[in-house]
């Protein structure tokens, strides 16, 4: 039953029979929500943003303080992995849940790239009770363990398939038709398209690879991760490498691309607190004293990643300082002490290769080693397979004149043979203009001249 109403109250009452009925408000309501009037959607949003402070997290974190032991930390660093999962840290950058969580800071948390979005790898290297890294991913975070005494320097997501670009393909648009005019204006000619062409090529599946070190000896780990549920341990990455590499090299180790670059360096020696010896009745002074010297440059060597294998390749740059320090060796090796001499500054050194009995030397074949560089020279070790070796170093001419800025040998250095060395390839020395025989040759290093420079 209708009642009649006034004129004034119908939109009222129309409004109220038509709540009853059913959806109409509701769709009127929804649209006007989700069409907002022109100039609303200006306006700043009053919703504040999401708080990434973490209460219990800094409650945590007291308590290891308070008792710093594996127990605290196991709680902490559990807390943690959980948080990283939550969507609003996988979307936040890595600073900004640093700021809002000042424990992360303290403990030196470190966030390492992988390369790939937001897949990252949280770890506390300064941390002795940590024993374990977070791989943080969009889906998903989990705890990585690592042996007792290493701790993370590196990581990256290495594999998939990558593209090279082919020949272009040249594809013709259609010829166009009428008399070439377009409301006055001609029409351009039809021209090819080029469409370049990528082929991709595989390299292996993706996978984690992890480089730490330990926090005593400096000895480096390496680690690779299959990148699907449960990431099992990627045991074939680094099945190709002597054990050497994996187990007592030390240095530094740093990724290019999918290659890692290592510097490899002599374990670096603790300083020991010694007791000065005294006559009786003075008092004797605690110093501290190396107990052995450890300055010996790294030497440079590069881990290919073949076929989603790492290979040992040594690094034999084909840079300006590496072909002076060759073409020095080659002379050497050939018996010209006065082409050697030429690429001296002091020609005066030329008696350091004559001492070691180095001119004429081909066999057994020298090998040249690049080395880490020192104080803006590059330096290469010339390994001799004798009791000592050889380092060249190569820099730039400082003296004032018209060879200024020129590259040049600025020094030479006996060096004891050193057991690292011997074991890497290097560019074989040989004199110029000779083949190595075909055993060495079969190595696959090969090594190039350089014109020596004018005096």
């Amino acid at each position: 039953m209708f009642v009649k109403i006034r004129n004034s109250s119908l939109s009222l009452a129309f409004l109220f029979l038509v709540g009853i009925l059913g959806a109409p408000v509701t769709c009127a309501l929804d649209h006007s929500l989700s069409h907002p009037p022109a100039g609303d959607s200006e306006k700043p949003s009053s919703t504040p943003a999401v708080s990434l402070a973490a209460g219990n997290l800094a409650q945590l974190a007291s308590d290891y303080r308070a008792n710093a032991d594996e127990l605290t930390w196991a709680r902490y660093a559990t807390y943690v992995r959980d948080l990283l999962a939550l969507p609003q840290y996988v979307s936040a950058e890595p600073a900004q849940i640093i700021a809002a969580n000042p424990s992360l800071s303290e403990f030196k948390v470190r966030v390492s790239e992988t390369g790939i979005g937001n897949f990252r790898v949280w770890s506390f290297p300064r941390i002795a009770e940590s024993h374990a890294v977070v791989f943080q991913t969009p889906a998903r975070t989990t705890a990585i363990p690592l042996p007792q005494t290493v701790s993370l320097r590196e990581a990256r997501i290495v594999g998939g398939g990558m593209a090279a670009p082919a020949a272009p393909v040249a594809h013709a648009k259609p010829t166009p038709t009428g008399k070439g005019k377009l409301k006055g204006r001609p029409v351009a000619a039809a021209h090819p398209v080029a469409h370049v062409v990528h082929v991709v090529h595989a390299t292996g599946p993706k996978s984690l690879v992890l480089i730490g070190a330990d926090r005593t000896s400096g000895t480096l780990w390496f680690k690779g991760f299959q990148l699907v549920e449960g990431m099992p341990e990627a045991t074939e990455l680094f099945s190709s490498l002597p054990a050497f590499f994996t187990q007592n090299v030390t240095g530094k180790a740093a990724f290019a691309g999918n290659d890692i670059v290592l510097t490899i360096q002599p374990p670096v020696v603790r300083k020991e607190k010694v007791e000065e010896e005294k006559p009786a009745g003075v008092v004797k002074d605690t110093v501290s004293k190396p107990a052995a010297a450890a300055s010996t440059a790294g030497y440079k060597v590069v881990l290919k990643f073949v076929g989603g294998k790492y290979t040992l390749s040594g690094h034999a740059p084909d840079d300006a300082p590496f072909s002076v320090a060759l073409s020095f060796a080659q002379a050497v090796a050939s018996a010209k002490p006065e082409l050697a001499k030429s690429w001296l500054v002091d020609s005066k050194l030329v008696s350091i290769p004559k001492y070691l009995g180095l001119f004429g030397k081909v066999s057994p074949p020298m090998r040249l080693v690049a080395m880490s560089n020192a104080a803006g020279a590059s330096r290469y070790r010339l390994v001799t397979s004798g009791k000592n070796d050889l380092i060249i170093e190569v820099g730039r001419i400082l003296q004032a004149g018209r060879l200024k800025g020129q590259l040049a040998i600025r020094a030479l250095f006996v060096a004891p043979a050193d057991a690292i060395a011997q074991r890497l390839s290097g560019t074989l020395v040989m004199p110029a203009g000779v083949t190595p025989a075909a055993p060495a040759a079969s190595t696959g290093v090969s090594s190039s001249t350089a014109p020596a420079p004018k005096n």
